[in-house]
């Protein structure tokens, strides 16, 4: 047992090695810049997501503005969880807890969680209920089924993917046939539920934009595509590793091995119910590799009534992989950026690979004008680094509309702006929003940007060329819901407030 217990603590130390290595490395992604752009205007919700993920970049903040601070909280979760799962697993087989604490910091699902996203919180809180939804069953301790609840409700503020979790509290409530389950459920629900209010008022207030943008924005024209099933199934055997999805399926899910473990069997039911809710929807929709990452810890749990060998034979494959995973994002990072210059998407990556660069040059030629960008994208990651605000100009895509919340364009009537692009289609867009209109091609690195410069902009031709479509499109919560205020038709079109 001794050996075992040295030898988690020294996988510990070298996965948290690796990924700090890798917090420390990784250009600033797309979606981090934005949820600093979140942090930045703290709010008790946002477009796309519950708020969460805001919250703890904005308490991060107070650290420092590295993108490396903002990545703190996931290179701390990924520890606390493995330490929480051996201490939920030594009751069973000590010896083993520290062998499935180990094969979990060794998976893809550990070793590549350093990015500062709201997939983070979620897989941190999600757990955390899981844990103390385990102790309240076994120890029948109301006050843990309060933990589990507020972690809960922390996990839903996070994405709403964690009512996948409460599915599976349901189905295990219900079939358990027990009186007790219920009390303790009834705890849970009863400190979640203030917490999910939280999220249920902003949405009252903002058009119901949450559950808009993710049931219906981003699912339309879906159809079936069994490509989609084939690549949720790849992205699960990445996610097990293929020792270990030989291992489930041969073993039937698990099943057999847990069914006869009264408790333990709630973690299956964790994983279960999200594996198959992902199964039937990849038959419409692409399953993103990180939706079912949030339910993998518990995958780890179920380990602890596989052999011992077949831990260890885990074990010895994921030091391949972690090993080899860091020596592919190692060269990928330091190989010069012209090595990808036959990319199609090649701007993009000099902006994520040499931003300091391309905001010199932006600064450069800023004067006073309003900074923008037409991406969120773009918008977000300028932000960051050239320390300056930028707005969000002339996109219609349904991401990044949050910053339909920040900027307000009738501040900006008869102001001159730079417009910052990467596509060159975006010159001829916009002549008749500006009484003028320049353009200079700027090269960084072999990539070519585009700097539009737009002087004294015309607010009503940009109302009626794009703010209406943007409130026809995201701003017109066509359902029965009841609903509070719109900001945005306040804001534009406050001629047609009372209209639907």
């Amino acid at each position: 047992m001794i050996g075992e217990k040295k030898f988690f603590l020294w996988v510990l130390i070298f996965s948290s090695c690796i990924r700090l290595l890798f917090a420390s490395l990784v250009p600033i992604t797309g979606d981090e810049a934005y949820f600093i752009v979140w942090a930045k205007h703290l709010n008790y919700g946002y477009y796309e997501h519950p708020p969460m993920i805001g919250w703890i970049m904005w308490l991060l903040s107070f650290l420092g503005d590295n993108i490396f601070v903002y990545r703190i909280f996931p290179l701390i979760s990924v520890p606390i969880i493995a330490l929480l799962m051996v201490k939920i697993l030594q009751e069973f087989d000590e010896k083993k807890a520290y062998l499935c604490g180990s094969v979990f910091l060794l998976s893809p699902v550990s070793i590549l969680n350093v990015l500062s996203v709201n997939d983070v919180p979620l897989i941190f809180f999600t757990f955390l209920s899981g844990f103390f939804f385990y102790r309240a069953v076994k120890k029948n301790k109301i006050t843990d089924a309060i933990l589990s609840g507020f972690s809960g409700g922390c996990a839903f503020l996070s994405k709403y993917f964690f009512v996948l979790f409460i599915l599976a509290l349901l189905g295990f409530c219900t079939i358990s046939r027990k009186k007790e389950l219920w009390k303790v459920f009834s705890f849970f629900m009863f400190a979640a539920l203030p917490l999910m209010f939280i999220n249920l008022l902003w949405n009252y207030n903002n058009c119901w934009l949450n559950v808009m943008f993710n049931l219906f924005f981003r699912n339309k024209n879906l159809s079936i595509d069994f490509a989609n099933v084939f690549i949720f199934i790849i992205e699960q055997i990445f996610l097990m590793t293929p020792f270990l999805a030989f291992v489930f399926f041969k073993d039937r899910f698990f099943w057999r091995k847990v069914k006869e473990n009264k408790n333990i069997i709630l973690f299956w039911y964790f994983f279960i119910v999200p594996l198959v809710f992902f199964s039937i929807l990849s038959l419409t929709k692409k399953i993103g590799l990180h939706w079912m990452a949030s339910f993998y810890p518990f995958f780890f749990i179920l380990l602890i009534f596989s052999n011992e060998k077949i831990i260890k034979k885990a074990i010895r494959y994921n030091v391949y992989f972690s090993v080899i995973f860091s020596i592919l994002v190692m060269t990928i990072v330091f190989l010069p950026v012209e090595t990808f210059r036959s990319l199609k998407k090649y701007p993009e990556i000099v902006m994520f690979m040499k931003p300091v660069d391309l905001c010199k040059k932006i600064c450069e030629r800023a004067d006073d004008r309003i900074l923008a960008s037409t991406g969120y994208t773009e918008t977000s990651v300028f932000s960051y680094y050239c320390n300056r605000e930028f707005v969000l100009f002339g996109s219609m895509s349904r991401s990044g509309r949050y910053f339909d919340f920040i900027s307000d364009f009738r501040d900006y009537d008869g102001r001159n702006f730079l417009i910052v692009s990467l596509n060159e289609r975006d010159t001829n867009r916009f002549a008749e929003l500006f009484k003028k209109i320049n353009v200079e091609i700027i090269e960084t690195y072999g990539a070519r940007f585009f700097f539009i410069y737009g002087d004294s902009f015309i607010f009503n031709n940009y109302r009626e060329l794009f703010l209406r479509k943007l409130l026809d499109a995201y701003y017109s919560f066509p359902f029965c819901f009841p609903s509070g205020r719109n900001f945005f038709r306040e804001r534009y079109f406050p001629e047609n407030l009372f209209s639907k």
